[in-house]
């Protein structure tokens, strides 16, 4: 606002005029705050920006648990404008980190922290703890649809937080009369996995993210060709790869970018028509791997339809973007006609060539577009694209389910959010080719909130002349999530054929305690050094850096994974407790057996680099 006063005449006058000034624009600043509601709800003051002929009512409850939720119900009689905002300040504790889906981010303690998500990426959420990994503050938003943006950081002054949350309004739901929202805010002193969870478990009880049904073949190994193969393959190399890969224990596979074409320039020019190219008789080929006992999935890169194809012309006018880098258009699933085709070609493959499951890539591609989507013509029957990605997705599962109601789907990080659990039964890390470290954080960051859905490794894969303790490094590293293997398997060395064979016939004997015990990933802020699992009398440790802090063990059965490059586990006995070690190496092999009595020092057990020891 621009406040004018005609140039005063005299000295007094100039007085007078510089005060009234100052009056008028202290009223302005008065008149703005007032258009700002405020709400208390124990340590947290809330404020939430008026818009112009907006209502808001807002509410708070506490669970039977601690957990504040406030409601907050916008009503207008116009329409909403862009962006609806909700800030807050509350007492900074001791706070080391922040938490969030995006594992690029730096998860210490800094000036300020944000994280956007929305339907297809990410997903609403951010926690911070303390260096015990104890919860210190946890919020979660209900809307896990819309684009939203959820930031905390420190107050200089004072030495609060300062929290918001942003919810960005598009197509039918800013015109309609009315949105609510619910913020979850946990502050209590708890393990910050426990304060994940229950975020995953709030999401999953809302009908409108009621997670699909987990299929039993979902939490099985499986044989991948991307990283493998990628574009050059045919039927009787995937073939041999599976006979192979099923006397491991693996039991499908997933044929990646490439059996839909014969070109080998990589992008995604030759992606849209889904006719194969590379393994013609696809039908043959399904059955023929199902001989070998392995299930068979297939990729499709469900957003995008390349220049080359023969459907590219039909389609060139419903599209969100061009993406000329991967020579392919990213079509909009707004429109009916788009949805149909695309829903279309997976309802053909499954039923033509009685396929398993598929690999549905490149999700988020339809949401994570430069700027604001093209506006769509009459002809669509959506005006966000967010509501065109979730209408395209249900039919996807709703189709395939219909025909067979085991199918698998597999989506890729970033595409793991609440959201995305009520289309797909697979989460998989995103791409991370022979890094260990990076696919562990991965795979840990999903299955915090993942809940029952399967969370899958990046497919792994090594240098083939490196030594079997280091190419067991990329298996020990995904070793509480479902392994997903990319080497060719008749050309690597018998040394890593044992290691595969000695840690898959692990995995398979322990996958109940891996997967669907009660998981631990301690030091976020670290890259989570330590990760354990455990159900019943039995405990799952990996160690993955040298320690300051011994392993306290207290199960009558602990089996401790030297996931890092140098000798021995520091252990340490609960009272009363003792021990029959037996340590492996990476091979299978077994090299020591001890006897570890009860007592008060820290002892270090001798496990080699990327060997294990049983106790019992």
């Amino acid at each position: 606002m621009k406040i004018t006063i005609s140039k005063p005449k005299s000295k007094k006058g100039f007085k007078a005029a510089h005060a009234l000034k100052l009056l008028l624009f202290m009223f302005c600043i008065v008149g703005i705050q007032a258009k700002a509601q405020e709400y208390q709800a124990g340590a947290f003051k809330f404020t939430i920006p008026k818009q112009e002929g907006v209502n808001v009512d807002i509410s708070h409850e506490r669970s039977e648990a601690g957990v504040l939720l406030l409601t907050c119900r916008f009503t207008t009689t116009g329409a909403f404008k862009n962006e609806i905002n909700i800030k807050w300040s509350c007492p900074l504790r001791d706070v080391t980190g922040f938490w969030t889906t995006n594992g690029n981010e730096a998860r210490f303690m800094h000036a300020g922290f944000k994280v956007q998500a929305n339907l297809a990426s990410q997903a609403p959420v951010l926690a911070m703890y303390n260096d015990a990994g104890q919860n210190r503050l946890t919020i979660a938003l209900s809307d896990a649809f819309h684009k939203t943006t959820l930031s905390a950081g420190v107050n200089e002054d004072n030495s609060v937080l300062n929290c918001s949350a942003g919810i960005e309004l598009t197509g039918e739901e800013r015109n309609s009369r009315s949105y609510q929202v619910i913020l979850m805010l946990n502050d209590r002193d708890e393990r910050y996995e426990e304060a994940l969870n229950q975020v995953g478990a709030w999401w999953a009880a809302m009908p409108e993210y009621r997670p699909a049904l987990i299929p039993l073949a979902a939490k099985q190994p499986l044989y991948s060709t991307w990283y493998s193969y990628h574009q050059n393959f045919n039927e009787a190399l995937l073939l041999k790869e599976c006979a192979e890969a099923h006397k491991l224990g693996y039991t499908g596979i997933i044929v990646d970018d490439g059996w839909q074409t014969v070109n080998h320039s990589g992008g995604y020019g030759f992606t849209g028509d889904w006719k194969p190219e590379r393994l013609v008789h696809m039908a043959d080929f399904v059955k023929k791997v199902h001989a070998t006992g392995m299930k068979c999935l297939l990729w499709y890169s469900v957003p995008f339809m390349g220049y080359h194809a023969e459907a590219y012309k039909r389609f060139e006018n419903k599209v969100l973007y061009k993406s000329d880098r991967r020579s392919a258009v990213i079509l909009d699933p707004r429109y009916p006609e788009v949805r149909k085709f695309i829903v279309d070609r997976y309802v053909q493959a499954l039923k033509s060539w009685k396929l398993d499951g598929f690999k549905l890539d490149f999700i988020d591609s339809f949401t994570n577009q430069p700027g604001d989507p093209p506006v769509a013509d009459k002809e669509a029957d959506y005006q966000s694209v967010y509501a065109g990605v979730d209408a395209l997705m249900s039919d996807i599962k709703n189709a395939l389910t219909t025909i067979k109601p085991d199918v698998l789907i597999e989506f890729r990080q970033s595409y793991t959010g609440p959201a995305m659990r009520k289309y797909g039964n697979m989460f998989r890390a995103g791409d991370c080719a022979a890094a260990a470290l990076t696919n562990r954080i991965r795979i840990t960051d999903i299955r915090l909130l993942a809940g029952g859905t399967a969370v899958h490794s990046d497919m792994l894969t090594w240098n083939y002349y490196d030594t079997p303790e280091i190419a067991a490094l990329q298996f020990l590293n995904v070793i509480f999530s479902v392994p997903q293997l990319s080497v060719r398997l008749t050309e690597i060395s018998a040394s890593h054929l044992n290691m595969i064979q000695f840690y898959t016939r692990y995995w398979l004997k322990n996958k109940d305690v891996l997967i669907n015990g009660k998981f631990r990933a301690y030091g976020p802020e670290m890259n989570y050094p330590m990760l354990s699992s455990g159900k019943g009398g039995k405990l799952i440790a990996a160690v993955y850096s040298d320690q300051s802090q011994p392993l306290l063990l207290n199960k009558p059965f602990v089996d401790i994974i030297n996931g890092k490059t140098t000798d021995g586990v520091l252990i340490k006995l609960m009272a009363a407790r003792s021990y029959r070690a037996e340590i492996f190496n990476c091979e299978g092999k077994k090299i020591r057996v001890s006897r570890l009595k009860a007592g008060t020092a820290i002892q270090k057990l001798p496990i080699p680099p990327s060997g294990i020891a049983c106790l019992r």
